[in-house]
């Protein structure tokens, strides 16, 4: 059995000492949460976090990463609700897993367009809700154990930008997601005093920390697997 992970750059490791973020070859730290518990649980481990990702191209990855025949364990953090994922529009077939996302903040002219005149936090919602459902399915019917974490709780929120639809997803998908005591783990680290880098990525401590948090819990999943 092996570990994989899915995600941003929570997942990849970003600003800790040994991931490198080079474009062509990038390599996620062997310190993040959930390497560290899959050291803990004695499997081996594979990181398919990409930095800046969102949502649809986390799902992506965990589909084509289920293996017929083989019970991997998969663990899972989603990201910012508010990220748009989209393939490259010129690159033909065989560029159709080349995910690129628009990102609030970040200065382009297309991002500016859409945040303007296209998003909305009900999509955001319903996109992300059908994204975690999609992958509770596919992952009960290949018989996948897995752990899902997240870092948006805005999609499970039922004051705004909502209907019956979307609190009927959040019904089907909220007994699946595990929080760090009512928190996202940046907020979590950060209100425990771990070390922040000054891109907003919670340090080796905090992983540490989050994976002796987490740990009992995938050991409780494995174990009913094998039952």
């Amino acid at each position: 059995m092996i570990v994989r992970s899915f995600g941003c750059s929570f997942i990849f490791g970003t600003d800790l000492a040994d991931a490198t973020a080079d474009s062509l070859y990038p390599s996620p730290s062997s310190h993040t949460w959930p390497a560290v518990i899959s050291r803990e649980l004695g499997l081996s481990y594979r990181c398919h976090a990409h930095g800046g990702s969102g949502n649809l191209a986390i799902l992506d990855r965990v589909i084509k990463n289920i293996q017929p025949g083989l019970r991997d364990f998969f663990i899972i953090n989603w990201t910012y609700i508010d990220r748009f994922d989209y393939t490259d529009p010129g690159g033909g077939p065989t560029k159709c897993n080349d995910w690129l996302c628009l990102r609030p903040g970040d200065p382009s002219q297309v991002n500016d367009v859409y945040y303007r005149d296209i998003h909305s936090e009900y999509r955001d919602k319903l996109v992300t809700l059908t994204c975690i459902q999609t992958a509770i399915s596919v992952l009960e019917q290949a018989g996948c154990p897995f752990m899902m974490t997240y870092m948006d709780d805005l999609m499970l929120d039922r004051k705004f930008h909502t209907n019956s639809g979307i609190e009927r997803l959040q019904d089907l998908v909220r007994p699946y997601l595990i929080d760090f005591d009512g928190q996202d783990f940046l907020a979590w680290s950060r209100d425990r005093g771990f070390e922040i880098s000054a891109s907003q990525h919670p340090l080796e401590s905090a992983h540490k920390a989050a994976a002796d948090f987490l740990t009992p819990r995938a050991r409780f999943l494995l174990e009913q697997q094998n039952k």
